[in-house]
């Protein structure tokens, strides 16, 4: 189920790269796989997977968590779920 998509994004500077089917950077669940805050694919698919964890439905809870990672998310946390635990701490609404 896709609640949040790249038309939903607020920033327009990420890079856009091709995943091949399956890849984990875009596919699965969160796990030790790294993550680029830079890419437009891997932001869309951690804040899709984040969304259904944690059961929210709308957009702008997508776009809250897309403005967390974009603008504060420190260099040294690089895993999905370093990431994922690290919004969870840090979400505010």
């Amino acid at each position: 189920m896709i609640l949040f998509s790249k038309r939903n994004l607020h920033y327009s500077d990420y890079k856009w790269s091709a995943y091949p089917h399956n890849d984990p950077h875009v596919y699965g669940k969160p796990d030790a796989t790294p993550f680029d805050k830079e890419e437009g694919n891997e932001m869309v698919y951690l804040i899709n997977r984040l969304m259904i964890l944690w059961d929210y439905r709308f957009a702008n809870t997508g776009n809250k968590i897309e403005k967390l990672i974009h603008d504060q998310l420190p260099a040294d946390i690089s895993a999905q779920e370093d990431v994922q635990t690290w919004v969870k701490t840090n979400l505010k609404f």
